[in-house]
């Protein structure tokens, strides 16, 4: 569930209607020509629907388009037309979804059903519609808008890469509530249509015929020619239809049905997704669970019946706290990516980077560059180094041909754009460089100064640091303006987030060409201020090492990471302790170490596991043995440590860990280095997987109360020590009953 909402979105910033206001159903409430959704126009016995919402940059369906279509339904009806076809006027467009903050607004399951039913009623008109109904989908269709497209009679979309077709619904806590259960395991059977629904994946329009989800693929120049073909092939079950031309959607139904009613394949299918999603969400996400369990019955029922079923399910989703989370992040992501659109506004132009460093972390830095188009020099020490690095760049363009992301000539011509050198020559052309060399000062310091020494006067110096301030890099800098930190996640071509660290002297054209280019990479972007640890290592730090603290007082390894793993993290913190490398993680904690003084007690655990050589993963040997699979708890590591057996509860183990993450963070906050709740609760979720169900370590805290909070670490600083203390600013907020998100 980690990679929630990166997918199309809805427009953050409308003015969502009120829950009473979206119940209305006066004539008063629907929308005027000046203002409504769409516009109908009808031509040569065809009544193309025009979707163009003014209110808005992307279409969304809402109860203002609900009012608009039933108004011309009612008109449309009568007429003698030849069919009626949905068309998008926003480029790159079809409908992207419902309007999220629509659903936001509602807080009472019965106000949502209403609306639900009232799509239903709206999309089951049109099989009793005398003419085909069809949707020509040029752009992203996603949720309720490829809903809507599957009430139609025929589905047409165009094989440009813009348009994409899924139902990512599950990314904020909810499944399809507009016919999406019922009406695609019926078109397309029930276990592709159930891989769409759990997983919220995007398929191409190729890809989708191949599904049996649209009819027909086109050239976006042909569409109206390709509707014009499909409005011959008449209205399906009347005597002048052609229905050979549905022939492929018509044997994926029956195989679906047939999935549906086998008692052994519903056993197969749906037992089989019950425990993939169980392995996945560790049963924190009620709505994969519900949507499996609503397709299942749903299937057994006449769509009607079905169809109501999937709408009380859905309205229940709405409002669960899950929903509520994953809808905040939703929002949250597009006004911290809005930001950051608005600050790159100011970059220069950039087309060739040269990245320092092919290690893991530089290699796959170049890639990620590389297969956005950029033009990169990749520069190490010998040709050895550049060897490994460029396989790892290679292996990873081979994982996207067979992912069918590119085809194997686009592989090459990604590769071509990555240049190897051992030496700076050519450097005076490279307008931005990216440092990746090892986490030492005296190592960064040299490699910037023969860098600047190479390269032009107005070049730009990133450094990929996780701990090291940039400060204190820059002051190997002729031009610390032209300075500025770039800490990108491991693996970068995973990990969404990329925190931009800006320190003092840093131009406002190199922070917004920096912002730039991380946006051109698909990087979320955050923007914090300079100081030991900057804001997503400096608050992982208290985590893992309290996790430590836990293990040398009598909690056992698989205990600790079981009850971290339960609270919703995906992986524990000792086992991603072993995956970061426990000589890194401590170089980093004697960083902060270095700057907060007596305020960090660093467990003896870290220099007891490096002097018996555990160094993790990397060592075959860390908390866990790596020499089998599926890795298992070295149970010997208990002696090199030096563990007895105590009592720690799961729930002071995940307390203890999360709200001195917490404690941190408000630190931070004091300290300047990052004031936007916003890129706070999105840097823990998209950083290092804080639970994205609770919406963030700022919405968990809202949640349980700050005065809960300052309570509870007062108690454990009485039990633990100083560690523990409550940041100033936690104490205040507490005792003025305020909270981070209004």
């Amino acid at each position: 569930m980690s990679d929630t909402p990166q997918q199309a979105e809805t427009e953050a910033g409308t003015k969502a209607p009120t829950a009473k206001e979206t119940t209305q159903t006066s004539a008063a409430a629907t929308p005027t020509a000046e203002d409504a959704p769409a516009k109908l126009v009808v031509k040569k016995g065809i009544a193309w629907i025009h979707l163009d919402d003014p209110q808005k940059s992307v279409n969304t369906l809402s109860t203002r388009y609900f009012q608009w279509f039933e108004a011309q339904l009612e008109a449309l009806a009568a007429q003698p037309l030849k069919a009626m076809v949905f068309i998008s006027d926003k480029p790159g467009y079809f409908i992207v979804g419902a309007d999220i903050e629509e659903l936001q607004a509602f807080d009472d399951p019965a106000q949502v059903l209403e609306v639900i039913r009232r799509g239903h009623v709206f999309t089951r008109r049109f099989a009793d519609l005398p003419f085909p109904v069809i949707a020509a989908i040029d752009g992203v269709c996603l949720g309720g808008g490829l809903e809507l497209a599957l009430a139609c009679d025929y589905r047409i979309a165009t094989d440009a890469p813009h348009t994409k077709l899924g139902v990512p619904e599950v990314q904020l806590g909810l499944y399809p509530g507009l016919g999406g259960t019922q009406r695609l395991p019926r078109l397309i059977g029930v276990p592709a249509a159930l891989d769409l629904i759990l997983t919220g994946k995007q398929v191409s329009a190729r890809k989708a015929k191949r599904l049996g989800l649209v009819d027909e693929v086109c050239h976006p120049s042909v569409l109206r020619q390709a509707v014009a073909k499909v409005v011959g092939w008449g209205k399906p079950g009347t005597e002048d239809s052609v229905p050979q031309k549905k022939a492929k959607s018509s044997f994926s139904k029956m195989a679906g049905d047939l999935l549906a009613r086998t008692p052994g394949a519903k056993r197969l299918v749906y037992d089989k997704a019950r425990q993939t999603v169980l392995k996945k969400t560790g049963g924190h996400y009620p709505a994969p669970l519900k949507a499996i369990e609503v397709v299942k019955e749903g299937m057994m029922l006449p769509l009607d019946e079905a169809l109501e079923l999937e709408a009380k399910g859905f309205s229940e989703l709405v409002v669960t706290d899950v929903a509520k989370g994953l809808i905040s992040i939703f929002f949250a992501k597009n006004e911290v990516e809005g930001r950051a659109a608005k600050i790159a506004k100011g970059s220069r132009h950039v087309d060739h980077v040269g990245v320092l460093g092919a290690g893991f972390m530089g290699s796959g830095v170049a890639q990620v560059l590389a297969y956005k188009g950029y033009q990169i020099t990749l520069k190490d020490r010998d040709h050895v180094a550049l060897g490994r690095g460029l396989k790892h760049c290679n292996n990873l363009f081979a994982e996207l041909v067979k992912r069918r992301k590119l085809t194997p000539v686009e592989q090459k011509l990604a590769m071509s754009r990555i240049v190897p050198r051992i030496d700076y020559e050519g450097f005076e052309r490279v307008p931005f460089i990216i440092e990746a060399v090892f986490e030492d000062v005296d190592v960064k310091h040299e490699v910037i100064r023969q860098a600047e020494a190479a390269g032009s006067d107005d070049m730009i110096f990133a450094s990929n640091t996780s701990t090291i301030p940039i400060g204190r890099l820059a002051e190997a800098s002729k031009r610390p303006e032209n300075f500025i930190g770039m800490h990108f996640f491991s693996p970068v071509h995973k990990m969404p987030l990329l925190e931009i660290i800006k320190t003092k002297k840093t131009s406002k054209s190199t922070l917004a060409t920096t912002v730039e280019i991380g946006r051109r990479m698909g990087k979320t972007v955050i923007v914090v201020n300079d100081g030991p640890g900057f804001f997503t290592s400096r608050v992982l730090g208290p985590f893992v090492n309290e996790a430590l603290w836990c293990l040398s007082q009598g909690a056992s390894i698989d205990q600790i990471d079981r009850a971290l793993t339960g609270w919703g993290w995906p992986v524990g913190p000792l086992a991603l302790l072993d995956e970061v490398g426990i000589d890194i993680a401590n170089h980093a904690g004697e960083v902060m170490r270095e700057a907060a003084g007596d305020r960090i007690e660093t467990s003896p655990i870290f220099q007891r596991m490096i002097d018996a050589g555990r160094l993790g993963r990397k060592g075959g040997r860390g908390f866990y043995d790596y020499s089998s699979k599926p890795k298992k708890v070295d149970a010997s590591v208990y002696g090199v440590i030096g563990w007895q057996e105590g009592k720690v509860d799961k729930e002071e183990i995940v307390e203890r860990c999360w709200m001195q993450m917490l404690n941190e963070t408000a630190l931070c906050i004091e300290d300047g280095i990052i004031e936007n709740p916003n890129d706070i609760d999105i840097g823990v979720i998209f950083g290092f997987g804080f639970p994205p169900f609770r919406g963030g370590i700022l919405r968990e805290a809202d949640k349980l109360g700050l005065d809960y909070v300052v309570g509870r670490l007062e108690t454990y600083a009485a039990a633990y020590g100083d560690r523990f203390k409550p940041a100033q600013l936690l104490s205040d907020m507490a005792k003025q009953g305020k909270t981070f998100h209004s």
